[in-house]
């Protein structure tokens, strides 16, 4: 029947159209009613992405040569293809040469911590087709941080890690060793503040420029210091808190040399000119940040809120460890995105005894007036070690950066550890040297063997102890080893690599000798014995790994070994600038030799 009728129409609308969508329904249906609609065609750009790839290798290391290579995934039927730029996700520009059909190289650009890394080959056919290729990769960084934390008088049992004693509070520093590496021999240059600081800033025996004890600062102008390597290897470098190599008042033998005519009662270092003072600054001496300083008056470029500063002298009345805290802080902040080494010294707990309400009210029920004081000034250098690390994971940075903790030498003990008010003028700081023999001074070890840590996240196995000896020497020589120092500037330097990593073997620290000379006393440490010489006369051997290592003296039972150690002291003697008789004891020797050494 033919729709001819109107009412028709308008009732079942146009018959053609009703029976085109029955059809349409019927074909759907005897397909299987489900099928899927045809995949999109893949346009000629995505089949050549596809076609192509880039090599890189999964990690890589800043600085490093990286060779990258354009393959055909269809070797097949390859087509020539033309690279006509690089893209990165870094904002750093890359300089890719091509060195060869289909190979690339560039040096890895320099990253602070960890990167991912991707890249792009931006490809052309011989059609003039262009599309891209990329490749992602792991940059990780090549020169590590360092950071010294160098305190100031802090005997070998004032850390927690060492579980000498049970009163001290060392969390932040305990850490460091806990995921670190604890040196339970370890070693500073000097028994005394500035030779000791004068060979933990240059990396080699302060001897060799004639700092030899607290009469020879300044340290000499034409010293190479870490500051200055360091500087040359292009890191940013800075110095907060206890510097102790300016002119100062003990600075007579420098005065007579420099000012012969001038009769030596007439010393005084706040008369001479500041621009001869400054040449003796750590801003002189390679380190470009400076907040150098004791307690109430820094010498610094940069104040405590980040901001860069005129160089000169600033007031701070703030409690002078947190002080020294905030200026590291600050200096990570500064220059967090730059290679960096920063020496951070603490002045404590060397006297004046001071502490805040705070800090004191950790430690209310103490025996002595004293110790309570170096507990809780021990306690705020701890706090600044926290913050310190705190910052650097702030940044990312912790993982790259090698911390070193050590002390300048062991404490002051006074032979009797006398408890006068902080007020008064006293020997002892209220640090222990528990177990060992002697004190700040001395060369027993006492007076040289102090908390020493090293902590590297990743690369320094966690809660590793090494018991063979070493000094604060090799921490320089290590650290600026794997800055990328050369075998020149290593070769120039008194340490050597005590760093656990691939490869080290510790047993070689036993056949290493290390060398001491202060005052009128000489000693050196070879293996497990230790030869000690007080005056002309009195002569010690130890065997440092008995108990009974410092009141059984082998002298008259072991002569060859002995002989042995004094002849490599001698040797090492003579390269020295100085070449003291030795033969006399001072009084405050002799009372050291009756009190410690003497049945």
């Amino acid at each position: 029947m033919k729709c001819y009728s109107p009412n028709l129409e308008l009732k079942y609308g146009c018959c053609n159209v009703a029976w085109f969508v029955f059809l349409v329904l019927l074909c759907v249906a005897s397909c299987g009613g489900d099928s899927q609609s045809s995949p999109p065609t893949v346009s000629e750009q995505e089949q050549l992405s596809r076609s192509y790839s880039i090599t890189l290798p999964q990690e890589i290391v800043s600085d490093d040569t990286i060779i990258l290579t354009v393959n055909a995934s269809n070797n097949s039927n390859p087509q020539k293809v033309t690279v006509e730029s690089w893209s990165t996700s870094l904002e750093a520009s890359l300089n890719i040469v091509n060195t060869s059909e289909g190979k690339f190289s560039l040096i890895a650009p320099q990253v602070r911590k960890r990167t991912s890394f991707s890249i792009t080959a931006n490809l052309v056919n011989e059609a003039g087709t262009k599309f891209n290729v990329s490749a992602q990769s792991l940059i990780l960084p090549s020169k590590p941080n360092l950071i010294v934390i160098f305190t100031d008088d802090q005997g070998y049992a004032d850390i927690g890690a060492h579980n000498i004693v049970n009163d001290i509070n060392t969390p932040n520093i305990d850490k460091l060793a806990a995921n670190g590496v604890l040196f339970s021999n370890g070693y500073i240059t000097a028994p005394q503040c500035t030779p000791s600081r004068a060979g933990m800033v240059t990396g080699v025996y302060q001897q060799r420029f004639g700092v030899d004890d607290n009469r020879y600062t300044p340290i000499p102008e034409n010293v190479v210091t870490m500051g200055d390597r360091y500087s040359d290897l292009g890191y940013t470098t800075g110095m907060v808190g206890k510097w102790h190599l300016e002119i100062d008042q003990n600075s007579k033998p420098w005065f007579k040399e420099n000012f012969p005519d001038t009769p030596i009662s007439e010393f005084n270092p706040g008369r001479l000119p500041s621009s001869l003072k400054e040449r003796y600054y750590p801003s002189s001496k390679g380190y470009k940040y400076n907040y150098f300083g004791y307690a109430n008056r820094y010498w610094a470029n940069y104040d405590l809120k980040g901001n860069q500063t005129q160089l000169g002298w600033i007031s701070n009345s703030d409690y002078r460890l947190d002080v020294v805290s905030d200026a590291a802080t600050q200096f990570i902040d500064i220059n967090h995105d730059e290679p960096f080494y920063l020496h951070v010294a603490h002045y404590a707990p060397h006297v004046p005894l001071e502490a805040t309400e705070d800090y004191l009210s950790l430690f209310p029920e103490q025996s002595s007036n004293r110790r309570r004081y170096a507990l809780a000034m021990m306690y705020a250098v701890d706090a600044g070690v926290g913050s310190i690390v705190s910052k650097l994971e702030e940044y990312g940075i912790l993982e790259n950066t090698i911390i070193a903790f050590i002390s300048d030498n062991g404490a002051p003990i006074g032979l009797d550890f006398t408890d006068a008010p902080i007020t008064e003028k006293e020997a002892w700081n209220g640090s222990l040297n528990a177990p060992l023999l002697g004190e700040k001074g001395m060369l027993t070890d006492g007076g040289i063997k102090v908390p020493f840590i090293v902590h590297w996240p990743e690369k320094l196995q966690s809660n590793t102890v090494i018991d063979e000896p070493v000094i604060s020497l090799d921490v320089l020589y290590s650290a600026i080893k794997r800055a990328g120092a050369s075998e020149t500037v290593l070769s120039e330097l008194d340490g050597v690599d005590i760093f656990p990593t691939q490869g080290f073997d510790k047993s070689a620290l036993m056949n290493r000798p290390l060398f001491w000379r202060f005052w009128n006393q000489s000693a050196v440490r070879l293996g497990n014995y230790k030869y000690l010489k007080m005056g002309a006369e009195h002569e010690f051997l130890f065997d440092m790994a008995s108990d009974e290592a410092v009141s059984s003296n082998l002298i008259s039972d072991m002569p060859d070994k002995a002989e042995e150690l004094k002849s490599l002291y001698e040797a090492w003697n003579v390269e020295m600038y100085r070449q003291p008789q030795q033969n006399a004891l001072n009084s405050q020797e002799r009372e050291w030799l009756s009190f410690y050494l003497t049945p």
